[in-house]
């Protein structure tokens, strides 16, 4: 019968132990202390998931460091003229970043000088231990990059072992357009399989086809990224060549480009998460290639206009038959009075698709919470599972104004 101490010795249940610690930095650190059998699977677990690049600072070889903080703005080529790139000293630091698999290069409530110097320092490093066909990060899986400034052509900022790469777009004057980020993207990690882009991007004035396609890319998040007209275009002829079967995306308001010229997109489509005004979401779906979408969430912005007329009949011209799940979530204020119209223009809209074989609807009204919800025996009824019975689910919930 193995003693207490010797079944901590059994990988898989000291496995186990790291995993339920693993948002505890300080039992981790002190586990890693206390018995050599235990350091090097805890700081797996005290490294695997980085939420800055401060820690590596004081890991990277002194004369390097010294060229960083004289001037963490100096060209890639300066720098490396600067610096002498001996692998012996890089050690230290190899040794902890080999243990990384999720980085963000600067924590999201960092200012703006911060963030510049740590992306700054992160890249120059890349270009140096590139020279030697090293990689920071050899086992990245999820990266967090910040795009602050233009990405020089020594850089490698992207190791091919990403899978997950977040770009955190500020938008400043000298920042490369988002298309010159994807490129790099899809040429330095080819295996990517998931994008996310927050906040405000730029795209050149012109634009050709793109240089390079994703191959393996099937979830794409744009829903804390402001998309203008333009980065839109370019963002479908980029992404639609990708095989995504997963998007989310937030459609500003004032769209103002021709969709006609758009070719059709994002054919291999199963799942849409969408929000935006009613037209601006009517005019994307017009554009949309898939043949095979079962899950659609639609949140309008401002006030739902057009659903009945416009909505509801695209929903079924073009998914009837592919649709299986659909979430409704109707988010602003609007008269009390037209609550229960809405509710039932959206149920009878609704109604072709779930004969053609829709299996889930969930429909979220949001309500004024001063005053008790009520509706009519007519849309009551019609709020009633049972007046689905062809559905494996139907639920309908009201969201307060005040939560």
């Amino acid at each position: 019968m193995p003693g207490p101490f010797e079944t901590l010795c059994i990988s898989e249940i000291l496995a186990v132990i790291l995993d339920e610690l693993q948002d505890d930095k300080k039992s981790l650190y002190r586990l890693s202390c206390c018995c050599r059998a235990f350091t090097d699977p805890a700081l797996d677990f005290l490294w695997r998931s980085m939420h800055s690049f401060v820690p590596f600072t004081s890991l990277i070889p002194e004369s390097i460091f010294i060229n960083l903080v004289n001037d963490a703005r100096i060209s890639d080529c300066d720098f490396l003229n600067n610096c002498c790139n001996s692998s012996d000293a890089w050690n230290t630091f190899d040794r902890y970043a080999a243990r990384v698999r999720n980085l963000c290069i600067s924590e999201h409530d960092d200012d703006s000088a911060h963030i510049i110097k740590y992306q700054s320092c992160y890249t120059h490093l890349t270009a140096l231990r590139g020279q030697n066909k090293f990689h920071l990060f050899p086992k990245l899986r999820g990266l967090t990059y910040f795009l602050s400034g233009p990405i020089s052509p020594q850089a490698k900022p992207f190791p091919p072992s990403i899978r997950s790469l977040t770009l955190i777009c500020h938008s400043t004057l000298d920042c490369d357009p988002i298309e010159s980020a994807l490129d790099r993207a899809v040429a330095d990690a080819p295996r990517l399989d998931e994008l996310r882009i927050i906040g405000p991007m730029r795209t050149r004035v012109s634009h050709s086809t793109p240089q390079r396609l994703f191959a393996h890319i099937g979830s794409v998040d744009l829903s804390k990224a402001y998309i203008r007209a333009p980065e839109l275009a370019v963002l479908c002829l980029l992404l639609s060549q990708a095989p995504i079967s997963d998007l989310k995306i937030h459609l500003q308001d004032r769209l103002n480009m021709n969709w006609e010229v758009i070719p059709p997109i994002f054919s291999t489509l199963k799942r849409l998460d969408v929000r935006g005004s009613v037209f601006s979401v009517i005019l994307f779906l017009s554009r949309l290639a898939a043949t095979h979408l079962h899950t659609l969430v639609f949140q309008p912005d401002g006030q739902p206009y057009g659903i009945y007329d416009y909505l509801m009949p695209m929903l079924v011209e073009r998914f009837r038959g592919s649709l299986k799940s659909l979430d409704f979530h109707i988010n602003e204020p609007r008269p009390r009075a037209r609550d229960s119209d809405l509710v039932k223009i959206i149920l009878q809209g609704l109604k072709p698709l779930v004969d053609a074989g829709l299996q889930s609807l969930r429909l979220f009204l949001q309500v004024d919470a001063t005053v008790p919800v009520r509706f009519p025996p007519e849309v009551q009824s019609m709020l009633e599972p049972s007046a689905w019975p062809s559905l494996a689910q139907f639920y309908f919930s009201t969201k307060d104004n005040a939560l």
